[in-house]
């Protein structure tokens, strides 16, 4: 019994194969945000070409699961730093409730890419 092939398999295979032929426009254009939301040469926030710190240099203050220049950086930290506060840098006129919201949403849309990414359908369309 166990050379028997299973044919409700196959025919997902072969079905799942067909819905990537005919939508491969849409699986292109996916691959193309995951591809360049991963990319370690451009900041995640705003998009800026950086370079690769020298790992030999000085840690950043803060570690991040995020490729950030460093003006973003700064701003991530601060957001941080409001986050866990509770408020932000009364000097910054611009650090106010929709600039953590901004933060807030960011980290989430990275994380819900990074879930997609990982995801066991999407590992199986990349087979």
């Amino acid at each position: 019994m166990e050379k028997v092939l299973s044919i409700t398999s196959r025919l997902k295979d072969r079905k799942r194969k067909e819905q990537v032929e005919e939508y491969r426009d849409r699986f292109e254009a996916i691959q193309r945000i995951l591809q360049c939301s991963a990319c370690q040469y451009k900041c995640a926030m705003c998009n800026r070409h950086i370079d690769r710190p020298d790992p030999s240099d000085t840690p950043p203050s803060l570690p991040t699961e995020f490729s950030l220049c460093e003006s973003c950086r700064s701003e991530f930290e601060a957001f941080i730093e409001a986050s866990q506060e509770g408020t932000a840098e009364p000097d910054v006129f611009w650090h106010n409730a929709e600039w953590i919201e901004l933060w807030t949403c960011w980290i989430n849309y990275q994380r819900s890419i990074n879930n997609f990414r990982n995801s066991f359908e999407f590992n199986k369309l990349n087979e």
